[in-house]
């Protein structure tokens, strides 16, 4: 109805009186229900799909834009204005373009940050580039016809490639998406041809050429509007990753520098202008090398706690566990205090695997962890030693304060009423002590700690046993404490 609207501005008012306005405005209309029909679009899409489509969103953002600006235009003729606007219309379609770096195999749906700083920081370079060579000699608010042809070669090469990509894909939705998408661009380029070189040249804002902008608008809201996901995204838990050459990443700092040596020249005649694109291109790096060394620093994180911890209880694992135990008796030798050590061991937990399943064990495994971790004091450290057992590094503690660790661990895993597979599963743990004094008791404590755990099994388990003496607790009813229940 809009586009039928429009057609008669033209036959009533063409660019006299209110014709301009008027079709600027429907235009922009027609540009704010396009933008409603790709987030749809994208909302109704997964992986590769959404990505493709947001990347459209913010084309058509940059679109609305330069419509808004044109708009402006239309009340207040402003020189700067109309460059700006005529900048954004030429090189609307770039982030669009960014689409052809996405990955239909491993795309998340998200779009990579560094993709995006590295385009716009490439955009930056044209743009001073075009400042350079073509604005400040002509001194025109449009671009200059020598810089149309290598224009519309570029438009051309990212629509044959959109219909390339298309063609060569061998998935249904990459086929669809990129197809339609390469034959509008491929038409929009032919459009822009007819209006600098064909029929259209000369004409101004209101007359019929304006119903073929508007027209262009309508073919990508069809797209998004009959937009349907067929296939779902195949996204693998571990994308590989494809290294860049070093050659590559030459080009990253290469664009600033060549902004640099450009705007050197633009700040003779528009320092303003020239300190702008500037700014903006120290930002773009700037923003770059921060998303870069966050990364890092997260891979590394990641690689120390991979490193250390063990992937399914969270706790540190067998090696960590030792290192810490071994550096804790270096400072109880030092300090001439009591190290205590406790070594866990969950009470038929064969059992649990074999009529629950062992993603139900998996799950009452962690549960214990959790319950180990939160009993303990911040300055102890909880490891998982191997299989279902678990140590306890206790520092500061003799042999009646780490049975009392014990205890309160035991009776609290105890209480634990988990619910597997519709039904309850009581959980229990066999508990040995011991205590060491000398960085060369490591092997000595480990032992100790062990015998008395399996003698608090050969007792009946569920019991804490140290590693002289009789037990501190014997089997005897958890303490009261609030139950915790689970659900797995």
């Amino acid at each position: 109805m809009l586009w039928l609207i429009h057609i008669g501005v033209p036959v009533f008012f063409g660019d006299r009186g209110p014709g301009p306005l008027l079709s600027d405005t429907i235009q922009f209309a027609l540009g704010g229900l396009l933008i409603w029909a790709v987030v749809e679009a994208a909302r109704r899409s997964e992986g590769m799909a959404r990505a493709f489509w947001q990347l459209v969103v913010i084309a058509y953002a940059l679109w609305m834009v330069a419509q808004g600006l044109g708009l402006y235009n239309d009340l207040s003729r402003v020189p700067v204005v109309s460059w700006i606007t005529n900048i954004l219309f030429s090189f609307w379609f770039a982030p669009m373009a960014m689409a052809l770096l996405l990955d239909p195999e491993h795309e998340t749906g998200r779009l990579d940050a560094l993709m995006a700083l590295d385009f716009v920081q490439g955009v930056l370079v044209c743009l001073a580039a075009y400042l350079y060579f073509f604005y400040l000699p002509h001194s025109n608010t449009e671009l200059a016809h020598e810089v149309w042809a290598p224009y519309f070669a570029g438009y051309g090469l990212v629509a044959a490639a959109f219909v390339l990509r298309g063609i060569v894909s061998r998935k249904r939705d990459v086929r669809v998406l990129f197809g339609a998408m390469g034959a509008f661009l491929a038409l929009s380029g032919c459009a822009d041809a007819l209006f600098y070189y064909g029929p259209g040249r000369g004409l101004k804002t209101g007359q019929w050429f304006d119903i073929l902008w508007s027209a262009l608008l309508l073919i990508p809201m069809a797209i998004a509007l009959l937009w349907k996901q067929v296939e779902a995204p195949e996204i693998a838990p571990d994308p590989p990753r494809r290294e860049k050459p070093f050659y590559a990443e030459l080009f990253y700092l290469v664009y600033p520098l060549l902004v640099l040596l450009m705007s050197l020249h633009i700040a003779q005649q528009r320092l303003a202008l020239a300190i702008l694109v500037v700014l903006l291109s120290f930002a773009c790096s700037s923003t770059r090398r921060l998303v870069t060394q966050g990364r890092l620093i997260r891979t590394q994180d990641a690689l120390r706690r991979e490193a250390s911890r063990d992937s399914m209880t969270g706790l540190w694992n067998h090696k960590a566990i030792l290192e810490i135990l071994e550096r804790e008796l270096v400072r109880a030798e030092r300090d001439h205090q009591p190290l205590g050590v406790i070594m866990i061991d969950v009470d038929h937990f064969k059992a649990i695997n074999d009529s629950r399943g062992h993603a139900a064990g998996d799950a009452v495994l962690r549960i214990i962890a959790t319950g180990i971790a939160a009993m303990v004091r911040p300055y102890d450290s909880v490891g998982r030693y191997g299989g279902e057992e678990f140590v306890i590094v206790a520092p500061g503690c003799g042999m009646g304060q780490a049975c009392e660790l014990a205890e309160r661990v035991r009776t609290h895993v105890a209480a634990c009423n988990i619910m597997a597979t519709g039904s309850s599963v009581k959980v229990s743990l066999s508990l040995g002590v011991a205590t060491a004094h000398a960085s060369a008791d490591l092997e000595k404590v480990l032992n100790a700690s062990d015998a008395a755990m399996y003698e608090a099994k050969r007792a009946g388990r569920n019991r804490v046993e140290p590693s002289h003496g009789r037990a501190a607790g014997a089997g005897q009813a958890p303490s009261p404490s609030s139950p915790s229940d689970f659900w797995i």
